[in-house]
C-alpha cells in the first residue's frame, strides 16, 4: 500500500498547476542550468582524455578550470531563484502538503496521528535497511581511499628510486584520483539517482510536517 500512496501523491502533485516543482522551477534561467551541465560533461571528459593523451602536459586543468567555473554558475543561480522566490516556494510546500493530506484521507482513508506516523515507521524501515547497505558500501570507499593515500604517499617519498618526475607523479595523482571518483560515483549511482529510497525519505519529510502542521 505504502508505494501506491507515494505513485498516487506524485501523479496528483503532477496536476497540480498551483506548484513549482524540480526543474519547471527556474523558468527562463533553464537554457543556462542546461548550457551549465553540458560544459561540466564535456569538462570531465576533456579532463580524462587529455590525462590519458598528455600525461606530461598540464591540458587537464583547463577542464578543472571550466568545470569550477560551471558548478559555481549553478550553485549562484538556484540560491538567486531560492531567493527571489522564497515566498512563492513556501506557498507551493503548503499546497503540496494539503495535496497529500486529501490523498491519504480521500483516497486511503488514513487519518489522524496515530495513524501517519505508523505509516512513516513503515517508509522508514525500508529507508534503515537501504542505509545498512550504503554503511557497507562507505567501507569500500574508504578502504579505496586508504590504499590510494598508501600509494600516492610512497610513490611520492620514494620518487627518485622509481625514476619518475614530478609532473609523472601529478599525473598518477591525477589518474588515480579519476578512477577513484569513478569507482565511488558507481558505487553511489543508486543514491544520486532518484531512487526508491530517496522517494521515500523526502515523503517521511512531507508526512512529518503533515503531522506538524494538520496535527
Amino acid at each position: 500500500m505504502e508505494y501506491y500512496i507515494l505513485k498516487l501523491y506524485q501523479k496528483e502533485k503532477k496536476e497540480c498547476s498551483d506548484l513549482e516543482q524540480g526543474f519547471s522551477r527556474f523558468g527562463t534561467k533553464k537554457k543556462y542550468i542546461v548550457i551549465c551541465l553540458i560544459i561540466m560533461m564535456i569538462s570531465m571528459i576533456e579532463i580524462i582524455v587529455t590525462i590519458l593523451l598528455y600525461p606530461k602536459r598540464l591540458y587537464y586543468l583547463e577542464g578543472t578550470v571550466l568545470l569550477m567555473i560551471a558548478g559555481s554558475i549553478l550553485t549562484l543561480i538556484n540560491n538567486k531563484d531560492q531567493k527571489d522566490n522564497v515566498s512563492k516556494y513556501a506557498n507551493s510546500h503548503k499546497k503540496k502538503i494539503e495535496i497529500l493530506n486529501n490523498v491519504l484521507k480521500n483516497k486511503f482513508g488514513i487519518e489522524g496521528k496515530d495513524k501517519i506516523q505508523e505509516l512513516i515507521d513503515i517508509y522508514q524501515d525500508y529507508v534503515n535497511k537501504e542505509v545498512e547497505k550504503e554503511k557497507k558500501y562507505n567501507r569500500v570507499i574508504v578502504a579505496i581511499c586508504s590504499a590510494l593515500a598508501g600509494v600516492l604517499t610512497i610513490s611520492f617519498e620514494n620518487m627518485e628510486q622509481i625514476g619518475i618526475s614530478f609532473n609523472s607523479w601529478i599525473y598518477l595523482a591525477v589518474l588515480l584520483i579519476s578512477f577513484a571518483a569513478l569507482a565511488t560515483l558507481i558505487i553511489y549511482s543508486n543514491t544520486f539517482l532518484d531512487t526508491l529510497k530517496v522517494k521515500y525519505e523526502m515523503l517521511i519529510k512531507d508526512l512529518k510536517e503533515l503531522l506538524l502542521i494538520k496535527y
